[in-house]
């Protein structure tokens, strides 16, 4: 479990309808071929964050994770999700961009039986997920305790803004208003790698949205240090640091710094890290 405190083997069988991991290795060795004529070699181990199932395998001798939803509501944005993070890649931010199948779709409806369900001489339910196939990226998790790494996620949400102003596709139903853009929502220490000498990937794009650049800032000032567990607040000095690599890149005009002080309290609020009468 990422971060859950849920037994694995029951999370895997309720929310995807596997029995063990050696079932889903045989079902990703058929998955892999079927779709991505990839041959699986190993499959080291497999993650459960919420509906999202991880697989870390070598395929063909390439370092891989398999990547899928159980939540069907959410399969058409995980598609446009796919095709954003294959742009961004093209144009110059690190990001896992998707592999595509060999017939070019980038993520993929696939089918399984529930093979934890009923007697085993009846028909079993199939469950349908989306997924994907994304390249270990190498690094390690961002550390908020060197102002270095602070500076150049900074800098780096500032080069992800400019790109994703420029994303010539929509994604979803959404539209961005006036002083409105595609943001991440989900820039934090958790999804970013740092390779010892520069961020080396953004990671996690599901919860991208429409809004104002510094709605993003402010979240991400705020929850910049989290992980999985034991969520606090990102101290203030790093948050400033942070900031200041930001608008240093992408200028802030007076009115957006009085907005970013505003929308961090409203996100301190939001996590319960200051008190609702503040």
């Amino acid at each position: 479990m990422l971060w859950e405190r849920d037994d694995p083997e029951t999370a895997l069988a309720e929310r995807f309808g596997f029995g063990n991991a050696s079932l889903v290795a045989a079902w990703l060795t058929q998955i892999l071929d079927d779709l991505w004529g990839l041959t699986l070699q190993d499959c080291d181990r497999v993650v459960i964050s919420s509906f999202n199932a991880l697989a870390w395998v070598k395929a063909d001798d390439q370092s891989l994770i398999a990547k899928w939803s159980a939540m069907p509501t959410l399969f058409s944005h995980l598609s446009d999700v796919a095709r954003l993070t294959s742009w961004l890649s093209a144009n110059g931010v690190p990001t896992a961009a998707p592999l595509p199948s060999v017939d070019g779709r980038l993520q993929i409806e696939v089918a399984q039986r529930d093979e934890t369900a009923g007697r085993a001489s009846a028909p079993r339910p199939e469950r349908c997920f989306s997924m994907a196939v994304l390249p270990v990226l190498e690094g390690d998790l961002l550390d908020v305790d060197l102002p270095s790494h602070v500076g150049e996620a900074g800098r780096m949400l500032a080069t992800v803004h400019d790109a994703l102003a420029g994303y010539p596709h929509r994604v979803g139903a959404g539209k961005s208003a006036a002083g409105q853009q595609l943001l991440h929502m989900d820039f934090r220490s958790a999804n970013l790698l740092h390779d010892g000498t520069r961020i080396s990937a953004v990671l996690d794009w599901e919860r991208v949205t429409y809004g104002t650049r510094i709605a993003d800032l402010a979240h991400a000032a705020v929850l910049l240090g989290t992980r999985y567990h034991d969520w606090a607040p990102t101290r203030e000095d790093v948050r400033q640091t942070f900031i200041d690599a930001y608008s240093e890149q992408s200028p802030l005009t007076s009115a957006e710094r009085q907005e970013l002080s505003q929308s961090i309290d409203a996100v301190l609020k939001e996590m319960g890290w200051l008190p609702t009468g503040t």
